[in-house]
């Protein structure tokens, strides 16, 4: 769920969607699978059938493709796509630049890119800034999940400081880190200390690991750490136990660590409640 791709298959929500979009990003997957994956990931209810008959339409419309039990998207269809896709942004973006400013988000989706993991979280924290300082929550919900909390080690006075700022305005919020090392303990210790629910869900599937996911009442905030700078924080995570001999240093190397790592965002009501509501779940 990196990237909700909009596409001519009814309500972005619906299981067509969301059969292609998980599919972007993982695959190939079995019907069992992608209904898992439905039920956990997105919180939506579905049955067996109806994965079925929506993943059987996409390969009636040459979207998908099945070999032998499992289904992955056509590289013909993304090719023909991608012709399409090419043309338009050559005809509608002549002479525009994208900026990595908070003002640049416009519509349901927008997605920035960014030279390392301190340039991405700058600017997720301005969007958190921006958000908090805006004031207006009318769905007051905050919900986090993630290989790893690191910024609690780099930023712990800023991140006390904001979390209890927003917990004051009302809003509820939850964390749920998927690693289980001495340090991620520390983590989820310290959100609990000042009052966020919070667990550890250990997973060592590969999209877990690398999956990274806030919601800020209807908007979500998601990325996705390259393999490179995943199997570095994993890395520090196994060899610091302690927070008395931590390697500050190594951490902060990893995230200034030149890379390109993409941010994308997405506002929309329905999908963060279902977030919330696959987050939420692992903790109550």
């Amino acid at each position: 769920m990196s990237l909700e791709i909009t596409l001519p298959f009814g309500k972005k929500n619906n299981v067509k969607n969301l059969v292609f979009t998980i599919l972007t990003n993982e695959y190939p997957l079995k019907l069992i699978e992608l209904t898992n994956i439905i039920k956990k990931r997105y919180g939506k209810s579905v049955t067996f059938q109806g994965v079925r008959k929506a993943v059987m339409e996409l390969i009636d419309e040459e979207v998908i493709i099945k070999q032998e039990h499992e289904f992955l998207i056509s590289k013909d269809w993304i090719l023909e796509t991608k012709k399409t896709m090419d043309s338009l942004y050559n005809e509608f973006s002549k002479d525009k630049k994208t900026t990595k400013r908070t003002e640049s988000i416009s519509g349901d989706i927008s997605v920035f890119t960014f030279n390392s993991l301190k340039e991405l979280m700058n600017f997720w924290q301005s969007l958190i800034d921006d958000w908090y300082t805006k004031g207006i929550f009318d769905y007051p919900m905050n919900c986090h999940q993630a290989a790893h909390v690191w910024e609690v080690l780099l930023f712990p006075a800023e991140e006390h400081k904001i979390m209890t700022q927003i917990q004051k305005k009302g809003v509820k919020c939850y964390s749920v880190t998927t690693s289980n090392t001495p340090l991620d303990k520390h983590a989820s210790k310290f959100y609990k200390d000042i009052g966020i629910k919070s667990a550890i869900n250990t997973s060592n599937n590969s999209y877990d690991r690398s999956y990274y996911v806030a919601t800020y009442g209807d908007l979500i905030v998601e990325t996705r750490y390259p393999l490179e700078l995943v199997k570095l924080m994993d890395e520090f995570y196994k060899k610091n136990i302690s927070l008395e001999n931590l390697n500050i240093k190594f951490l902060n190397e990893i995230a200034n660590r030149k890379c390109e790592v993409k941010l994308t965002v997405i506002k929309n009501l329905q999908m963060a409640k279902q977030i919330n509501q696959s987050i939420i779940s692992q903790i109550e």
